[in-house]
């Protein structure tokens, strides 16, 4: 392992050598300042407004570039902490206002703290002789920061796509909320009892039926889409779990029967599957916890939620890999449930099948089919329009066929069942195999007698929870409406410049915190503004007349669900008042 050398030169600065078969050294013998001078000069930035810097030395470049990009935010990587700590020392200031990180994660950390809609770019900057060392480490990290950044960008385009209709389902839902359980109850109330969560794989058809032999000893937590095939073989899971905004979604519930079985939704599920859901309802929301580049844990939650948890219980968060079940995953840690086995997960198309029989996709196919056009064609042609990919199969004989989205959940429960502190069973017993689980059959993974006094079933009915007083929420809703309607008349008036229009509703908002209200409504068109180089009166008008429409929709929206609201019965437990 090498080490690094100070030494003096000519100019008086110091300059550091890097030590191991042989020398690098990583500034000029003569005038350090001035080499990183000549050298920056040349950089080309462009329209970004992140600079990473691969390589740290003594940060006579990192220093030139915050001296001529003062606008833009400095990422250093530097795969040595020693040289960091050096320069710290050796060259105070250098690395003021820049951050520094030494892996991946940190990288990530960093990223976190900026918001996608305000990076315009990253321009990459490379020190040279420090590259030259490690040249395999800062490729891996620029490329680590394209990774994060197109997750970013893709996050950030599913909330422009979807942020208004998760309002509108949050406040059409908010009345059931106050009639229904709340996941939060059920957190930690499962210990000791496994967990077993029903996908709609193909190989669901396999071992769906012994599901019903092990209901009084372990929770079995359903995915919507695999509610009907259950249904239809007479086997009840506990909960049903639905997580999809749309009203596609309501497909998986028609015809259902489901007596017994609970449904737990994120509060943006579509309305009409919430409402008319003949069982027992529970809430949660989605949120995604991080940690900054201090270490302290952050919490980033679904729009309008930070600001609509302060007038009511917790609804309890579960993060989601992207599916219904990495959020069912989550679900059953946040319960306490040990082991948790996978079923139907199979994350392949095995035997060339999309979903196992008797899902909603194959009741609608079925009435098309002819003689030459049976459901295997179907398959067939829905296969072929995928992305496919070959992934070793379960049990480790052979391959599967999967599909570039489906290779990626599976990354997901293979990396999460490496992290976690429980064991996680694959009994799928077909798809794709999943690192870092026990694959075992259904009907050997819980075998045994019940462990425990109560069953599953028992104990959600217990803790399932009462109304709550809808009182807070409505006094609240109706003073934002209230300011809402202000603002619109604020930013319709005619004859007051752009400008001054501007400044007048900047103020209007943060004076009656209509901030966290307003703010999801208006984050396409911050972000549009942010990253266009508009001339001043245009970007102020552009941004009035989006707060209009914006207060007048969201006006509405809070005068409908506080009329809701307000007709709610007192007294009485969940799931009724149908």
């Amino acid at each position: 392992m090498g080490c690094y050398i100070l030494e003096k030169t000519r100019s008086g600065h110091p300059t550091l050598v890097y030590r191991n078969s042989s020398d690098v050294r990583l500034h000029s013998a003569y005038d350090p300042v001035r080499e990183s001078e000549r050298a920056v000069s040349a950089f080309v930035r462009g329209r970004a407004n992140v600079i990473m810097v691969s390589g740290c030395g003594l940060g006579y470049h990192v220093r030139e570039l915050r001296r001529t990009h003062p606008d833009a935010r400095i990422i250093i990587v530097e795969r040595d902490e020693e040289a960091a700590l050096i320069a710290v020392k050796e060259c105070p200031g250098n690395l003021d206002g820049s951050d520094i990180v030494h892996t991946a994660g940190q990288l990530a950390a960093v990223f976190d703290e900026i918001s996608a809609a305000e990076i315009k770019g990253i321009s990459h900057y490379v020190h040279r002789p420090s590259y030259q060392i490690f040249p395999d480490f800062y490729d891996g990290m620029y490329r680590d920061a394209g990774r994060i950044i197109t997750s970013k960008a893709s996050d950030l385009l599913t909330r422009f796509e979807f942020e208004e209709k998760w309002i509108w389902n949050i406040l059409s839902n908010l009345h059931l909320v106050f009639e229904s359980g709340r996941a939060a109850d059920l957190f930690g109330r499962f210990r000791g009892y496994p967990g077993v969560i029903v996908s709609a794989g193909p190989s669901l058809r396999k071992n769906a039926r012994l599901l019903g032999g092990i209901r009084d000893r372990a929770l079995i937590v359903c995915v919507d889409t695999a509610a009907k095939v259950l249904d239809k073989i007479g086997i009840v899971p506990h909960l049903i779990m639905t997580l999809d905004a749309q009203k596609n979604s309501l497909r998986h519930f028609l015809g259902l029967r489901a007596e017994g079985a609970m449904l737990i939704g994120d509060v943006v599920s579509c309305p009409a599957v919430m409402e008319r859901y003949r069982g027992e309802r529970i809430f949660s929301t989605t949120a995604k916890y991080y940690s900054d580049k201090s270490g302290a844990e952050k919490r980033e939650t679904t729009p309008l939620m930070d600001w609509l948890e302060k007038f009511m219980p917790p609804l309890g968060d579960i993060q989601s890999g992207g599916s219904v079940a990495t959020s069912a995953f989550d679900l059953l840690l946040n319960l306490g449930c040990d082991p948790i086995v996978l079923v139907g997960q199979d994350l392949a198309y095995t035997g060339r099948e999309i979903h196992c029989s008797g899902t909603h996709h194959n009741d609608d196919w079925l009435p098309t089919t002819t003689r030459l056009h049976n459901l295997d064609t179907i398959n067939q042609r829905v296969v072929r329009k995928r992305k496919i990919k070959h992934l070793e199969a379960y049990g480790g004989s052979g391959s599967v066929i999967s599909d570039f989205v489906l290779d990626l959940y599976r990354g997901w429960f293979e990396d999460s069942a490496g992290k976690v502190p429980v064991r996680v069973v694959n009994s799928t017993e077909g798809g794709a195999r999943i690192g870092n689980t026990a694959e075992t059959p259904l009907g050997n993974a819980l075998d045994g007698p019940r462990k425990n006094a109560a069953t599953p079933g028992e104990i959600l009915q217990a803790a399932a929870g009462k109304k709550s007083d809808p009182g807070p929420m409505i006094r609240e809703l109706e003073a934002a409406m209230e300011g809402l309607s202000a603002l619109s008349v604020i930013s319709s008036g005619e004859n007051v410049p752009h400008e001054e229009k501007s400044g007048a509703i900047e103020r209007f908002i943060d004076e009656r915190g209509l901030g966290p209200v307003l703010g999801p409504m208006l984050r396409k068109t911050r972000a549009y503004l942010a990253r266009q180089d508009l001339e001043r009166e245009r970007e102020c008008r552009i941004f009035n007349d989006d707060v209009a429409s914006a207060s007048k929709k969201l006006a509405l929206l809070l005068s409908e669900s506080i009329k809701r609201l307000k007709s709610i019965k007192p007294a009485g437990g969940i799931g009724q008042n149908r």
